[in-house]
């Protein structure tokens, strides 16, 4: 099993940009399927569809795996149903499910910040990583647009 680096600081960061927003809160699976339709149906997003499936009941935290097909599948854990570990997952597909949470990642997450959440949402999550000395590494899909302000499509 390979070590993934930065992943300890990852999860901090985020703490520290969504801990008490609305992004954080629990959300009913459909809720969070509608909203990764409207990441996959963006016409930047060049990976596909991606199933979006509760996890195990047992399961305490979210996944992303490629098995069979070879197309991801996001498992997400009952007490981690929120937009933003649904943005979290959405980020390894577009980073590749292999680049762990490597620079490519954390790039690949303010990106989808952004264009899901907003602007000033992409801050918070860009100067978390900042202030954890995490860099973003080298985008290798398109540029997605982001959404000015605050608050995107995510109605909650």
């Amino acid at each position: 099993m390979t070590s993934d680096l930065g992943r300890e600081s990852v999860y901090a960061a985020e703490i520290a940009a969504f801990e008490g927003t609305s992004y954080e809160v629990v959300t009913p699976l459909e809720q969070l399927i509608e909203l990764a339709l409207l990441i996959t149906d963006a016409d930047w997003w060049r990976r596909g569809p991606i199933r979006v499936v509760a996890a195990r009941s047992d399961a305490s935290s979210s996944s992303t795996r490629q098995r069979g097909d070879g197309k991801p599948v996001v498992r997400l854990a009952a007490p981690q149903m929120t937009p933003a570990t649904l943005v979290h997952e959405f980020a390894h597909v577009l980073a590749g499910v292999g680049s762990g949470h490597s620079g490519v990642f954390r790039h690949a997450h303010v990106d989808l910040v952004g264009y899901t959440f907003g602007e000033t949402e992409a801050n918070w999550l860009l100067d978390a990583y900042r202030s954890m000395d995490l860099a973003l590494g080298e985008r290798a899909w398109p540029v997605p647009p982001v959404r000015r302000g605050s608050g995107g499509p995510v109605a909650l």
